[in-house]
């Protein structure tokens, strides 16, 4: 009843399924309207787990599978520097320019570890990028990709 109520003030069928009392509703509707007011941003599924023995990662992935939106559903905008900060759309090409955002930093026994997400263009080991922060140019020496199961 709870999810339902939180529903009800950003979808009007969900509304409708709180005003009656109605308890009753498919789960193809609920996660429809999970994943459609999630991609609005009128509404934040949490997740509760622990890395420990994988308790509840598998149903981490499978949220994010069933309710955030995949790159081709969500327009991303970056700020030209080149062009007095004007609002550039980025397009999901490989063959544009490389835009991506290093969103985590590691240390680890082999050196720093940086993840990356990236927005536009494609990136691969021997590379130059471009570090808008620091104004440097830094190498790609070694690259990995994250699986997840």
């Amino acid at each position: 009843m709870e999810l339902i109520g939180c529903l009800a003030e950003c979808d009007e069928n969900m509304e409708m399924h709180f005003l009656e009392e109605n308890l009753d509703v498919p789960s193809e509707e609920l996660m429809a309207s999970i994943r459609k007011n999630t991609i609005n941003l009128k509404f934040a599924p949490v997740f509760m787990g622990s890395a420990f023995k994988n308790k509840g990662v598998q149903l981490l992935l499978d949220g994010i599978v069933d309710y955030l939106p995949n790159p081709t559903e969500v327009k991303n905008f970056a700020y030209n520097k080149h062009k007095e900060g004007e609002k550039t759309e980025m397009i999901t090409d490989s063959k544009k320019p490389f835009v991506g955002l290093a969103f985590k930093l590691e240390e680890t026994q082999y050196g720093q570890l940086t993840w990356v997400r990236i927005y536009q263009g494609k990136v691969k080991k021997g590379s130059t990028i471009y570090n808008t922060a620091t104004g440097k140019k830094n190498k790609v020496s070694r690259m990995g990709r994250m699986h997840s199961a």
